[in-house]
């Protein structure tokens, strides 16, 4: 089969082919330099190049503005199973972690000897979001969920019967209820699902989720019971931030006067 050269591209798009990026549309035609060319065939252009690289921008190009903030992906196309191998071998990191689960008291169940059906844990859950928030926040980053700390995989399918309102207790309303968590507990939350790619590595111990979060512009505050809450990442690590040491972390400016 032919080999045909894909169209060049811009760093922007570069990124988006490794974790979802933040733009919009007239920050990518300023980087292709078209300022000359018509803006509909510019957009289409900019929608056949993306095509050319399995890139998909959400919102797609023909709804809202020019100058709307868009996410743009790449269409997962290697193995996910490689992929999780690849990141396992790399180990823990400041842009990679693993958790054995999402929603399951691991130490209860396995050294508690609790059943499953008593071991749903919110603090898990939200070890996990914590995470997701502090990649948000910061560079972006990988997060495998069904990977014990030593890199074991250990699989997903025992805690499925703990999502609620599941009714058949498999991967995709696992995901569902990920999304839905994501969108409760962070403040605009639908849009912030966006820039979390999450797909599934099949292996003969179970099921890992490898969830890929990308950076993005506007500061990403979780809510909790002690309230409002920013995440980073130091190192391996995640840290939450108090309001009088943000400005160590982040540059702010004043939108309203």
């Amino acid at each position: 089969m032919a080999n045909f050269a894909r169209p060049p591209i811009t760093p922007t798009l570069v990124s988006a082919l490794s974790r979802p990026s933040q733009t919009t549309l007239t920050a990518l035609l300023v980087e292709y330099n078209w300022s000359d060319k018509n803006v509909l065939e510019a957009l289409s252009d900019l929608a056949s190049i993306m095509a050319a690289w399995s890139i998909e921008c959400v919102p797609p190009i023909g709804e809202f503005g020019l100058d709307d903030v868009r996410i743009l992906r790449g269409i997962v196309e290697v193995d996910p199973l490689d992929q999780v191998l690849a990141d396992i071998a790399r180990g823990e990191g400041s842009n990679v972690e693993f958790k054995e689960s999402l929603v399951l008291d691991v130490k209860r169940h396995v050294l508690g000897k609790q059943p499953i059906a008593k071991c749903f844990s919110a603090e898990v859950l939200h070890s996990a979001l914590k995470t997701i928030a502090a990649y948000l926040n910061g560079a972006g980053g990988t997060l495998l969920v069904g990977v014990g700390d030593d890199g074991a995989i250990v699989g997903l399918e025992r805690e499925f019967q703990l999502i609620p309102n599941a009714t058949k207790k498999d991967f995709d309303e696992w995901e569902l209820y990920l999304r839905t968590m994501l969108e409760k507990y962070f403040h605009n939350g639908r849009s912030i699902t966006s820039s979390v790619q999450i797909s599934r590595a099949c292996h003969e111990n179970g099921s890992v989720a490898r969830l890929i979060v990308g950076a993005r512009r506007e500061l990403c505050i979780m809510k909790t019971e002690e309230g409002d809450r920013v995440y980073i990442r130091a190192g391996n690590r995640t840290l939450s931030v108090t309001l009088a040491d943000i400005e160590q972390y982040f540059v702010l400016e004043k939108r309203y006067l």
